[in-house]
């Protein structure tokens, strides 16, 4: 079995999760970008096989405890899956799940952990991205509350991405 890309998000549920789909869909249909669903990235790019990491994300979400994830400010970066961006507040819980979650997977070397949630990828002049901002509001003031670790097979294409898994969060 040869080794795979991985990601494990926590993603919205309810109204916030309807939300973000809607949103996202919108604009990937207006800008001709992949659609994905609503999430945020705990830790992404894990080079693993299928039955290493399984077992991995599991013990993860039981270190974890559920946690609330407050949106903010709306940014734009030039990474292709960060071009539109919902940044998430680095409070104490999302950066000691970050950590956590780095201790398991040391072999991740990513610069430093920018908590967001995408709404647009793809390669956009900033012109593009500040009209984008401008239609949808500078800011969003939802919370959500992460119970959930989902892992993700995030190899080749967006539209190839797959589901593998979700863990309840069952940290004390």
């Amino acid at each position: 079995m040869s080794l795979q890309k991985y990601s494990l998000w926590l993603m919205p549920a309810g109204a916030t999760a309807q939300k973000f789909s809607e949103l996202i869909t919108q604009l990937a249909q207006r800008y001709s970008s992949p659609q994905f669903p609503p999430h945020v990235t705990l830790i992404g790019s894990i080079e693993a096989q299928e039955d290493e990491i399984v077992p991995k994300a599991k013990e993860l979400a039981s270190l974890l405890h559920p946690y609330h994830l407050q949106l903010a400010n709306v940014d734009y970066t030039d990474l292709y899956y960060r071009t539109l961006v919902v940044r998430i507040e680095a409070s104490e819980e999302v950066m000691s799940a970050y950590q956590r979650a780095k201790s398991l997977f040391p072999n991740v070397t990513k610069p430093e952990y920018m908590p967001h949630l995408s709404l647009l990828y793809g390669d956009f002049s900033v012109e593009t991205k500040k009209e984008i901002i401008s239609m949808i509001g500078e800011s969003f003031t939802d919370t959500f509350e992460a119970t959930t670790l989902y892992l993700y097979r995030t190899q080749g294409p967006v539209s190839d991405w797959q589901r593998i898994g979700a863990f309840p969060l069952r940290g004390q």
